[in-house]
């Protein structure tokens, strides 16, 4: 997986937005328990997780430390980020949104997750 700068990432942050936006508005989950982001990247979507359904759990998941410290300011008492490869990570509960955005491209042998 690249290494990426979150200086550059934030750069295309409304390229990657747009369509997370348009892709949310179509889902019709009303009250989730707990909803996912992986590869969270630097927070700024995940955050509006948590803004769509104020009642839910949201938590991040990125591989990348940098990521995770520009997401880190973003937490609060119902919005967590965590280190973990995507691949790999399992929820501790069940999840009742999982959304990822331009990251699967980059997982190997994602067809397979």
């Amino acid at each position: 997986m690249p290494s990426w700068d979150p200086l550059q990432y934030g750069r295309y942050a409304g390229e990657r937005a747009r369509p997370f936006a348009d892709l949310l508005a179509r889902v019709d989950v009303l009250a989730p328990r707990l909803v996912v982001d992986l590869g969270c990247g630097g927070g700024t979507l995940t955050a509006s997780l948590a803004e769509r359904w104020p009642d839910a759990e949201v938590v991040g998941v990125d591989s990348l430390p940098a990521m995770l410290e520009q997401a880190a300011p973003l937490a609060s008492a119902r919005l967590r980020f965590e280190l973990a490869d995507v691949s790999r990570w399992r929820p501790g509960a069940p999840v009742d949104v999982l959304v990822t955005n331009a990251t699967l491209q980059w997982v190997p042998g994602h067809l397979d997750l």
